[in-house]
């Protein structure tokens, strides 16, 4: 049986962070609670009560190689920063972009993935192919999310739900013309639904907004626990990024069979220039 998110908050709120009844001072050891977006597929998708996903995979690396084990619950976009204001989760790792303004509130290790946004459709709709074709489009976006904030053209008119799951299945329904996130992301979507009754695509080179770096959060001014993930990160990107990769997201591999490596995968030396902890 899962844990709530509720029953979670209760037992860190008397516990500290760790699941094991140390306080809130320790440092990332024994079973700690993670926040995450579970309704991710290729990244973390919860099913059949078992987590699976290329941030799962993540979390397992980093927890073999510092010496915890993690526990992911639910924690929707818009709640990220306060999930670690809160000390409800030691971390969160959840397509969580690293970005100066979310810098003032949480501390971040990254990133573990780069990721330009783009568009998801149904497989058979044709009227978005270029920019300018998102103008008068319906899309839906993510509240909390980078593409919430980003520039669409002039007439497009933004919908936003508290998850993707919720955008794809409002284009598989004709509700709305697109859903607008992260490109690595809306391939988890092709993947899961390639055999379903209405497949989805990515829009092919047509994108807005910024390149998107994914980082694990923490709670601020903990130098030792980012120290620990920072240096642990660099290894999985050389170690394990690629396998994982191959693993979690094949639909990424196929629309990118020569590059996806190199359109994807961070420099291990660009750990140290987007992570809090610089030295």
């Amino acid at each position: 049986m899962r844990v709530t998110a509720a029953a979670l908050l209760f037992t860190v709120a008397a516990c500290g962070w760790t699941a094991d009844g140390s306080d809130e001072g320790s440092s990332l050891t024994g079973t700690i609670y993670i926040g995450g977006k579970s309704d991710q597929p290729g990244f973390n998708l919860h099913s059949g009560h078992t987590d699976r996903g290329f941030e799962v995979d993540l979390a397992a690396y980093l927890g073999k190689q510092i010496g915890f084990t993690p526990r992911f619950h639910d924690v929707v976009s818009a709640k990220r920063e306060q999930e670690l204001v809160d000390k409800s989760s030691a971390l969160v790792i959840g397509t969580y972009s690293i970005t100066p303004k979310r810098d003032e509130q949480v501390d971040f290790v990254g990133p573990y993935f780069a990721t330009k946004q783009g568009f998801l459709v149904r497989e058979d709709y044709q009227d978005i192919k270029a920019e300018q074709d998102v103008a008068n489009k319906v899309i839906c976006t993510v509240e909390g999310s980078t593409s919430a904030i980003a520039a669409l053209p002039g007439g497009t008119t933004p919908h936003r739900e508290s998850d993707y799951s919720t955008c794809v299945r409002k284009v598989q329904q004709g509700d709305v013309d697109a859903v607008f996130t992260d490109e690595a992301l809306l391939y988890g979507f092709v993947e899961q639904q390639k055999n379903s009754k209405v497949p989805v695509k990515v829009v092919p080179d047509v994108s807005f907004g910024n390149i998107n770096r994914y980082g694990i959060a923490l709670q601020e001014d903990r130098p030792g626990d980012c120290h620990k993930l920072r240096d642990a990160l660099r290894d999985y990107l050389t170690e394990e990024w690629a396998s994982d990769v191959k693993a979690q997201l094949p639909a990424l591999i196929a629309a990118y069979p020569g590059d996806w490596e190199n359109r994807f995968r961070p420099d291990p030396q660009d750990v140290n220039t987007y992570s809090s902890c610089k030295q």
